[in-house]
């Protein structure tokens, strides 16, 4: 579950690294060196999702400092939606889209042309997440008012209204 390792970095040597896989932390535990006054130990936590879905780049304030309550509000909400709307699709296009279901938490959407899509929340991250049989695995932030990848910077609404495009090419949708 943890690993330890020493390195040499500059004027910093880092004492030890634990690496906590379940909980997705990283908590690095530094001795400064060089002056005698300095004496004191610096605790740095980084959420390892931040660093990944955002390909290295900074994660803005509005999607670190979210509320977990208004996380699962916002999340819910936008889960239910969606639900809604692709049921509607559904039931015009039912041998396109023959399966639409929510249920704790997690969307499934059958189009047999393609497989099967799962939107579900990802709680400890903040987000949700995406696994398209199209464009593969996708993960969104809750960011300016919409579900927002920081990888790609696609967003999660016009994903699937393309990819559902390819399914139902003669339809003008909207999600």
């Amino acid at each position: 579950m943890f690993k330890r390792c020493s390195l040499r970095v500059g004027s910093f040597l880092p004492r030890f690294l634990a690496v906590n896989t379940t909980r997705h932390l990283v908590t690095r535990q530094i001795m400064l060196q060089g002056t005698p006054k300095v004496s004191s130990r610096i605790n740095i936590h980084k959420r390892f999702f931040a660093d990944g879905s955002a390909g290295g780049y900074a994660i803005p304030d509005e999607v670190t400092q979210l509320p977990i309550e208004k996380y699962h509000t916002l999340a819910d909400t936008a889960l239910d939606d969606l639900t809604d709307r692709l049921e509607e699709i559904s039931e015009k296009f039912p041998e396109q889209i023959p399966d639409v279901e929510l249920s704790q938490g997690v969307l499934t959407l059958v189009i047999p042309e393609f497989g099967t899509y799962v939107i579900n929340k990802q709680p400890p991250n903040k987000q949700i997440w995406l696994a398209s049989p199209i464009s593969g695995p996708n993960r969104y932030d809750y960011y300016q008012g919409e579900w927002v990848s920081l990888r790609d910077n696609t967003k999660l609404l016009d994903v699937l209204r393309d990819e559902l495009q390819r399914a139902l090419p003669d339809t003008e949708l909207t999600l």
